[in-house]
């Protein structure tokens, strides 16, 4: 890991030069779907700079493609353009391009993106309320809203949360099921989830109103709380699919009684379906086998993995399969 760490931080200081920002003070911060660096600048305002590569291919390569890179960055230029919503100004390098492309020892190249620096504490359990959930559901309700009405420039590729995504993420199960990390019962439960995913999207008719461009990772670890307002940073994951899947991966991972406090919120933006319960329910199952075939393969995530898998499979997806709602306030 160190070895690693240094071989990043010396691509960063390379990167940095890029934007005229050599020799400035930098901090590691993490290395997931992307190395992270925080950099001070000499005017005492901090940046986030990003080497993209992902810690395991699993958390996939759209960050080694720089037009799917600049399809992130130019989404985030629009927003912050067209609207006020408290989200993280990407930082063109000094010849103007919104990627930097370097290459290191002659052979290996990455793609190096800089954004602003948010302030912010991370927005965990304690500080949840009526409020910050109404707050989250009218930034991810203009979110939406602004997808709907925006025009994708020439070139724009970003991943999708489709079918064969999730088809894919539950293929990569298998090796757990054969190795016994995974019981057979939990990957069948899972399966038939699944298929009930599968056909509740061969039904669905798409249209502005219910897909666009998806945050694809709204976590709470990816809100922020500074001076009682909500921030929404993190767009690594950005994606095309159908609105409700950021709303399950939400819902994940906020107090229940809180749902409806959001869906006040995001209802003064955008539309819900009338089914949205059992959409948001079922797209959360499918953000969960996203997340499992991250975890298959890292070395870091195995305790994880043999513990969250049951959980998820017995407590929600049997529920699901049921046709039980597992989130019943929503």
């Amino acid at each position: 890991m160190e070895n690693r760490q240094a071989f990043f931080t010396e691509v960063a200081q390379q990167a940095l030069k890029e934007y005229n920002l050599a020799g400035s003070p930098f901090t590691y911060l993490q290395h997931s779907e992307n190395v992270t660096f925080k950099v001070q600048r000499p005017d005492g305002k901090a940046c986030l700079l990003r080497i993209h590569y992902p810690v395991v291919p699993a958390l996939g390569e759209h960050g080694l493609n720089p037009s799917t890179v600049k399809s992130e960055l130019l989404w985030l230029e629009a927003l912050r353009r067209k609207t006020d919503l408290p989200i993280p100004q990407p930082i063109r390098n000094r010849r103007g391009h919104l990627v930097t492309r370097i290459t290191f020892n002659r052979e290996q190249r990455f793609n190096c993106t800089m954004l602003e620096w948010l302030e912010g504490e991370p927005y965990q359990q304690n500080l949840e309320s009526e409020e910050t959930a109404v707050q989250m559901g009218i930034i991810v309700g203009r979110l939406h809203q602004f997808a709907s009405q925006w025009y994708l420039p020439a070139g724009f590729t970003r991943p999708r949360r489709d079918i064969a995504y999730f088809q894919k993420a539950f293929q990569t199960l298998t090796p757990a099921v054969e190795d016994k990390r995974i019981s057979y019962q939990d990957y069948k439960r899972l399966e038939t989830s699944l298929d009930i995913l599968t056909r509740m999207m061969q039904s669905l008719r798409s249209s502005n109103k219910t897909d666009g461009i998806l945050h694809g990772d709204l976590h709470k670890g990816n809100f922020l709380y500074h001076r009682g307002e909500i921030r929404l940073i993190d767009f690594s994951f950005c994606c095309t699919g159908n609105f409700m899947f950021d709303l399950g991966i939400c819902f994940s991972d906020m107090n229940p009684a809180l749902h409806p406090f959001f869906l006040e919120g995001y209802k003064n933006y955008m539309p819900l379906p009338f089914n949205y319960a059992f959409l948001i329910e079922a797209f959360f199952i499918g953000s969960m086998l996203g997340t499992f075939s991250f975890w298959v393969d890292n070395p870091n995530a195995q305790e994880i993995l043999v513990r969250k898998v049951p959980y998820i499979a017995q407590e929600y997806a049997a529920k699901f399969n049921r046709d039980e709602r597992f989130w019943p306030l929503v």
